[in-house]
């Protein structure tokens, strides 16, 4: 990384930068000269970390294999969307420049100023960015430059585990600061209105409720492998307890976009496509044109075989001794709320591919990526991310309750855990707008039956997640669904080690990544019985995985295809300024163009933890120990 000594400032595009000694320390360079106002940084602070989670989210549903794309090419300009292959050769990765170009300078000024000020308001504020940058961004990239970041030309990374540990002793002092009646009441606060906070309108009670949300994401990297203990869960648990009786769930850290001319006022996954590159070929487009369903989210989903050749408009939920007069295309009924159904010029339906096997010639030879779902959603727009006035969540209801319920799973509550992810799942309904549009259908008599919906949701629910035998399968995979177009689907993915029967990692007994409960091709009626446990679908690496860096002997064994160490875990740090500026410090980890780097695994998968959540381990070596985040 270079050090910086100057920074362009505009009204709303603003380059940044982010470097802490132990997180909160401000690491400005001697020789900087510039100076700006904090109520002119935040809205363009604001706006990056809103953009970082876009960048983050867009990597991730293809590396997490929620979607796919029509080709099989080995190698690619964005590697993540194909084989694993080419990503020694990626110009630059978006989430890390948004981390040291677009956020951290941008709030180490915004603290400067304030601090000169006395605007206490907007250094939490600044702070709350800066926490959330780093956070997921070593999520992303593991070992990463914290300590020295900014005051040295080549600064040393730092090792996981001491920056996590910096997260935790960040989070600790600034939700003290958040409960500080002198930070929060300051009479030299400044006056923060929707333009400067578009999310919160610098109302500092919702800012601490996100910051508490952001602590349950933050602890819960402990699970399952870390310190899966009962003191552990216990403050999970408490943590999302916490964050909720302060008022997240009302006020959850969403920003709206208006679908406006210009670029800024529109959302990242809309139809347009928006995205801003200040100068930089950084930005990625979303090309939801293109991408297809994966074969993990279409199993999960439960779309209705297309091998019935039948038209959807006649294939309906046979609930009672007379077809239902309504049009359904999944299991889940969220699914047609995610993503519309298209014709192939016979049968509308819901389609998606294996992923990354190329276009499937049993559809045809004349088959196009246009018969695959809309994933804007563009007619009905039931999606709220993927319009043009959609939003970007920092974060969801719904994930803190995933949360909550992972942790009670692993502290031995397995009916509490199930209840929790129930209210999980309603929330996601919820957002998806499923109850509320019922449809209307007929009763075995005969006659009109207006809670056909509540019926397809029951059929959901015994299929997907019934009460009996709940496993952390279930758990999981449910929170794969809702956490679609959100980065931690990938998160989730790796700390449960894409455990499936194609790399033999199991936790207590199943593979998380196993479909168990797939509709049964051979029969018409949709009903529970027609999902039976023998039909599987699970999680395996792409079908056109590049050999000559992921069929190797450090895969182990000779079935290159079933090793636990074949899978990608990260991503190697930005090529465009660290194999440029501090290539020494990417050769002493092991880092510099070397693809077996993205095979090591994060601290936090590490199967460290005393009460052995992994029960099968696979083939693979496993790396080094790791302690505790705390």
């Amino acid at each position: 990384m270079k050090k910086i000594s100057s920074i362009m400032v505009a009204a709303a595009t603003m380059l940044t930068l982010a470097g802490c000694h132990d997180m909160f320390d401000i690491n400005t360079s001697p020789d900087n000269p510039v100076s700006v106002t904090c109520d002119v940084v935040l809205p363009s602070a604001l706006f990056f970390t809103v953009q970082e989670a876009f960048d983050n989210a867009e990597y991730n549903i293809y590396l997490g294999q929620c979607l796919t794309t029509t080709g099989r090419s080995q190698t690619s300009t964005f590697s993540y969307k194909t084989g694993w292959g080419g990503f020694m050769d990626m110009n630059r990765h978006p989430q890390w420049r948004r981390h040291y170009y677009d956020i951290g300078v941008n709030t180490q000024y915004m603290i400067a100023d304030a601090q000169k000020r006395g605007m206490r308001n907007y250094i939490l504020i600044a702070q709350t960015l800066d926490l959330y940058s780093l956070l997921i961004t070593t999520d992303e990239f593991g070992e990463m430059a914290m300590t020295q970041a900014y005051i040295a030309n080549t600064p040393g990374y730092d090792d996981q585990k001491v920056i996590y540990d910096s997260i935790g002793r960040a989070f600790d002092k600034l939700l003290r600061l958040y409960d500080d009646p002198e930070w929060v009441n300051c009479p030299t606060n400044g006056t923060i209105t929707a333009k400067g906070d578009r999310m919160y309108h610098g109302d500092l009670q919702k800012w601490r409720a996100f910051v508490k949300g952001l602590y349950a994401r933050y602890l819960v990297r402990n699970l399952p492998n870390m310190n899966n203990t009962p003191e552990m869960c216990q403050k999970i648990i408490n943590a999302v307890d916490d964050a909720l009786a302060a008022g997240f769930a009302a006020n959850e850290p969403i920003y709206k976009f208006d679908g406006g001319a210009a670029e800024e006022q529109n959302c990242q996954w809309g139809p347009r496509m928006a995205h801003m590159n200040l100068g930089w070929p950084q930005a990625r487009l979303n090309e939801l044109t293109s991408a297809v369903p994966g074969e993990m989210m279409c199993a999960l989903l439960g779309f209705y075989p297309r091998s019935l050749g039948l038209n959807a408009r006649s294939y309906t939920p046979k609930l009672n001794s007379r077809e239902a007069a309504v049009v359904t295309y999944a299991l889940d009924p969220r699914a047609e709320r995610m993503m519309e159904p298209r014709s192939d010029g016979t049968t509308k339906a819901l389609r998606g591919l294996k992923n990354n096997i190329g276009m499937d010639v049993t559809y045809g030879t004349d088959y196009k990526a246009v018969y695959f779902p809309d994933l804007y959603c563009s007619t009905n727009k039931t999606n709220p991310y993927t319009r043009d006035d959609g939003y970007i969540a920092l974060m969801t209801e719904e994930e803190l309750l995933f949360i909550k319920a992972e942790a009670q799973y692993w502290l031995g509550q397995k009916g509490a855990a199930y209840t929790t992810t129930r209210q999980a799942v309603e929330r996601s309904f919820q957002r998806y707008g499923v109850r509320g549009n019922i449809g209307k259908g007929y009763d075995a008599d005969g006659n009109l039956d207006a809670d056909i919906e509540d019926k397809l949701i029951d059929l959901f629910y015994a299929v997907r997640l019934p009460a009996e035998d709940f496993s952390i399968a279930d758990l999981m995979q449910q929170k794969y669904v809702a956490m679609y177009l959100h980065a931690e689907q990938w998160t989730d993915v790796r700390r449960y080690n894409y455990s499936s029967p194609t790399n033999g990692i199991q936790y207590d007994g199943k593979y998380v990544y196993q479909v168990v409960r797939v509709h049964d091709e051979t029969k018409v009626a949709i009903t529970a019985d027609r999902f039976p446990e023998n039909k599987t679908v699970s999680l395996r690496r792409p079908y056109n995985i590049y050999q000559p860096h992921w069929e190797t002997s450090v895969d182990q064994g000779t079935n290159f295809m079933i090793s636990a160490n074949a899978w990608i875990n990260r991503i190697q740090p930005d090529p465009e300024t660290e194999d440029k500026y501090n290539s020494t410090e990417l050769k002493r980890l092991g880092a510099y163009k070397n693809h077996d780097w993205l095979r090591k695994r994060m601290i936090w998968q590490m199967p460290t933890n005393p009460n052995g959540a992994i029960t099968s381990y696979g083939d693979g070596e496993w790396m080094l120990q790791y302690s505790s985040i705390e």
